[in-house]
């Protein structure tokens, strides 16, 4: 019995050890520049594809960071959000904007996420964020 509780105990802490990464957490200055993203879900129970949001952050203050997207509407209206986001000891990225949130990581300089919104136009949808 012994024998197997130190088998689980190693195993475990090689499992432990095997999942922590040595990639350094980025920092707002980090995330600050012109972002394009692409997505791809569903809204309003309908399938979405888009190419034509930008994010600006211009702004940043430890693991902080602000600034604007850009992005057309259905009818072609020309749309502009604040955002605001933060990035968690862990190198998780949140960044929220007026009616919805993106969540995701920072993957050699590219941003692998998702956004979600609630209300009139749920949506939920893969995104992805390079810097121009």
């Amino acid at each position: 019995a012994l024998a197997v509780t130190c088998a689980a105990a190693l195993i475990t802490v090689a499992a432990g050890c095997g999942s922590s990464s040595s990639a350094e957490v980025p920092t707002g200055a980090d995330m600050k520049g012109t972002w394009t993203s692409t997505g791809s879900g569903y809204e309003n129970g309908k399938a979405v594809t888009w190419q034509s949001s930008t994010i600006i952050i211009d702004k940043a203050v430890g693991q902080a960071f602000s600034g604007n997207e850009k992005y057309t509407h259905s009818g072609g209206v020309v749309m502009r959000e604040s955002i605001q986001g933060v990035i968690a000891p862990d190198g998780d990225i949140l960044i929220i904007e007026e009616d919805g949130f993106y969540e995701g990581t920072l993957e050699n300089g590219v941003f692998k996420g998702q956004y979600v919104e609630m209300g009139d136009e749920p949506t939920a949808a893969n995104v992805t964020m390079t810097k121009k």
